[in-house]
């Protein structure tokens, strides 16, 4: 994650914030103590979202970010449990080359070696998909590869990964 600081002379702190996805969030800490959070669509100059916190709720939100409730295996502990398996939801933005083709068309398993084992669309999951099955901008597929494999196909979903040939 990319963090970005800048002072605001009497309100207090701007934290501007590109995920390694290229999400946009924007967090300004008040010198009284409340938060405002600020998601940016991809390529939108202005926020979606709007969120204000009070001091002692951003701290409770942070310390659950923190993992100071909840420890989540992390990807590399998981990996070794798994046997090198990884497992990723990558959500189809409007514009990507594999929106409105098939999954046979997309041919994920053969340029990245990932396999597509679900898809959530609409808030449901539809697992084991049929290789007709059309993919569309909005979905997240559920992917399951190696480390290297599920990276390929998360970029390939957005655009920057292996291509037809």
């Amino acid at each position: 994650m990319n963090v970005k600081e800048h002072d605001l002379p009497g309100v207090g702190k701007k934290f501007a914030c590109t995920t390694n996805e290229g999400d946009r969030l924007t967090l300004i800490i008040h010198n009284t103590g409340h938060r405002e959070l600020y998601f940016f669509e991809r390529g939108e100059d202005f926020p979606t979202q709007a969120l204000r916190l009070e001091d002692a709720e951003a701290r409770k939100l942070g310390a659950l970010m923190g993992g100071a409730y909840f420890q989540p295996a992390v990807a590399e502990s998981m990996e070794m449990v798994l046997g090198q398996l990884s497992v990723d939801w990558l959500p189809l933005q409007a514009g990507s080359p594999l929106a409105d083709r098939t999954l046979a068309d997309t041919r994920m398993r053969e340029r990245t070696g990932a396999s597509i084992i679900a898809i959530i669309r609409g808030g449901e999951a539809h697992p084991n998909p049929q290789p007709d099955e059309t993919i569309r901008a909005g979905d997240t597929l559920m992917v399951i590869g190696s480390r290297d494999q599920v990276r390929l196909a998360s970029e390939a979903v957005r655009g920057g990964g292996p291509r037809d040939g």
